[in-house]
């Protein structure tokens, strides 16, 4: 039988998380050093007898994460229960409610917590500053223990219960909501696309004739075409053996200005 994580156990992950979640932070993976820091301990323990298993899950949980700091606590229960569960097999199910998560998490976290902890405490804090008192910032510093001792426990506990009742009343239908997980993550990167890679055709001169590529060509078939491609080419170059995120920038780079000296593309 599996063995299955305490309170108190999950509480040292909590704060592991409090204290690795930027560890390495780079624009690459951003917080995957943090997260699979967190996780190492219940990994090393779940598969101590399987190495390959272990080194599988090392190369899942150090893929690209990037959440609300807060809400990553119920990422990582979920997570933590969906492999307690499944061992092995679930690895990759649990990489895909991660992966589906995290952009959802990311906006709700930072609306509420920005609005509550810096917001509210912080107006707070200053208004009560000017006047010369301290309650303001004592009671900021007093929220925000309360949210690393106390809030994150109990949101990682949620999590875990949460992935614990996933894997086990409604094990039929975890290959379903794996898949619409994927489908969910596969929508937010496509939203992430079209809304923040911004890439337009310009005007190509083909023997004596101007066409305009975005009007004639690319607006036609999906407006977005142009970032829809540079996308899947760096996609596709990042499979690559020695391709990593510093060759690939210098690589578009490079080539932007290359087709937008030619016209072939323009700043939006």
């Amino acid at each position: 039988m599996n063995k299955k994580m305490t309170k108190k156990e999950l509480r040292k992950m909590s704060y592991s998380w409090s204290w690795n979640r930027s560890l390495a932070w780079n624009y690459q993976k951003m917080m995957s050093c943090g997260y699979l820091s967190t996780m190492i301990p219940f990994l090393d323990e779940k598969y101590k007898d399987d190495e390959e298993a272990r080194l599988y899950a090392y190369d899942v949980h150090s893929q690209f994460f990037n959440s609300e700091p807060n809400l990553s606590n119920v990422i990582l229960g979920m997570d933590i229960a969906i492999e307690e569960e499944l061992g092995s097999e679930g690895i990759d199910t649990a990489a895909g409610v991660k992966t589906s998560l995290m952009g959802p998490f990311a906006g709700i976290g930072d609306t509420l917590f920005g609005v509550i902890g810096g917001t509210i405490f912080g107006s707070i804090a200053v208004a009560t500053a000017v006047e010369g008192s301290y309650i303001g910032i004592a009671l900021w510093t007093l929220w925000s223990f309360f949210v690393m001792f106390f809030l994150r426990p109990k949101l990682m506990e949620m999590g875990y219960k949460q992935g614990l009742k996933l894997v086990t009343t409604l094990s039929g239908e975890l290959k379903r909501f794996t898949n619409a997980a994927s489908v969910l993550g596969l929508t937010v990167l496509g939203g992430m696309v079209a809304t923040m890679v911004g890439v337009k055709f310009g005007t190509f001169t083909l023997f004596g004739t101007e066409v305009d590529l975005q009007v004639s060509i690319a607006d036609k078939i999906m407006p977005k075409l142009g970032s829809a491609i540079v996308v899947a080419v760096c996609y596709y170059l990042l499979g690559r053996k020695g391709m990593n995120a510093n060759k690939l920038t210098w690589i578009v780079l490079l080539g932007m200005l290359v087709l937008s000296f030619l016209g072939i593309v323009i700043v939006p």
